[in-house]
């Protein structure tokens, strides 16, 4: 079951990635009536939209296509949390894909040299890339590709291509999710956008907690007499794990009083940025999923039921009751919906 779990998961992510990178590295080159599909020509000062030819004067409705955007990305992460951080985010892509060209080249039994020069000259050659895909919405790519050899771009055109390819190589490389963490505004307001309902990365302390190693063979609590915490006990166990300092020394317990938890720290190690889900959620957690399937195999080796980490509600975690009309996604559907109906109003009427 677990196999089955981790891969719709990691085919989920992979498709998403695919879908970007291909969203991204494909719109230059389609065209429209003869004309770039999209294509902000600066020296003409005008913007090529699915053959509209808008100049700055007439982008008022392309605002309104922009903030339905924004509406409805708020309107997504309401109802289903960070997906956008955890699947479509550039950063997120972008890191994933070097990631991925690390495990391509790791050989087993070559020297450690040949590896690493292989994984920087593929990542080197992505970044390239990417440099002139972004450059391409700027200038037709098609002279832009057909001028790098022989090669005849300008200086302009030669300094950006280097420059956004030096900053994705440098950006993924020594950054990755540390722009999500101190950099991306997303995270900061994210929790203003969310609700009690909102699904979350969440760790059921009810279940697992108090955590420890123990003998194989006693079985989940939902097996055992001892059933879920209260939800003020469970938490109180979190606290005295997660501040040893001010809490002391952790009480031990017996097996069968134990928790689903094993403390292994799988999810802590399998996390790109070190977090401890089961400390409670925080906006640095970009919702990667990693931490659930490194739980969720850790549940099976012991035999216990899946879902010790989960992606749920808050309300439903901590059992709240549901109380009135959830008015952040109704405010934000709203919002997109006008910022659509005026955006197409004015892209009809150019």
């Amino acid at each position: 079951m677990h196999n089955d779990t981790a891969r719709h998961r990691q085919t989920l992510r992979l498709s998403a990635m695919l879908l970007m990178l291909g969203l991204f590295h494909g719109l230059p080159w389609l065209r429209w009536n003869g004309m770039p599909l999209l294509l902000f020509d600066i020296d003409a000062r005008q913007l090529h939209f699915f053959g509209l030819q808008l100049r700055p004067e007439g982008m008022l409705p392309l605002l309104w296509l922009a903030l339905a955007a924004v509406a409805a990305l708020c309107l997504v992460t309401s109802i289903g949390g960070r997906l956008w951080c955890g699947y479509a985010c550039p950063q997120t892509v972008l890191t994933r894909l070097h990631r991925g060209l690390q495990r391509l080249f790791t050989f087993k039994g070559a020297p450690r040299w040949l590896a690493a020069t292989m994984r920087h000259a593929a990542w080197a050659l992505v970044a390239a890339w990417t440099g002139i895909t972004f450059v391409g919405y700027f200038v037709p790519i098609r002279e832009l590709v057909g001028g790098l050899y022989p090669f005849t771009l300008s200086g302009w055109e030669t300094f950006w291509i280097g420059f956004y390819a030096l900053a994705t190589w440098a950006n993924v490389l020594y950054l990755h999710e540390q722009v999500c963490t101190y950099l991306c505004p997303y995270s900061r307001v994210q929790p203003l956008l969310t609700d009690a309902l909102t699904p979350t990365l969440h760790y059921d302390a009810r279940r697992g907690e108090p955590r420890g190693p123990r003998a194989p063979g006693n079985g989940s609590v939902m097996q055992r007499a001892r059933g879920l915490l209260d939800p003020m006990t469970a938490r109180d166990y979190v606290f005295r794990a997660s501040h040893p300092t001010s809490a002391g020394a952790r009480a031990t317990f017996k097996d069968t009083h134990l928790g689903d938890c094993t403390d292994c720290g799988d999810c802590v190690h399998a996390c790109p940025i070190g977090l401890d889900i089961r400390n409670g959620p925080t906006t640095s957690c970009i919702e990667c999923n990693a931490c659930i399937d490194a739980c969720d195999a850790s549940m099976q080796r012991n035999a216990f039921p899946e879902g010790l980490i989960l992606r749920t509600s808050s309300a439903r975690i901590n059992q709240l009751p549901r109380t009135g009309m959830r008015t952040k996604p109704l405010l934000f559907a709203a919002l997109s919906l006008l910022f659509l109906t005026l955006a197409a109003a004015g892209l009809a009427s150019a």
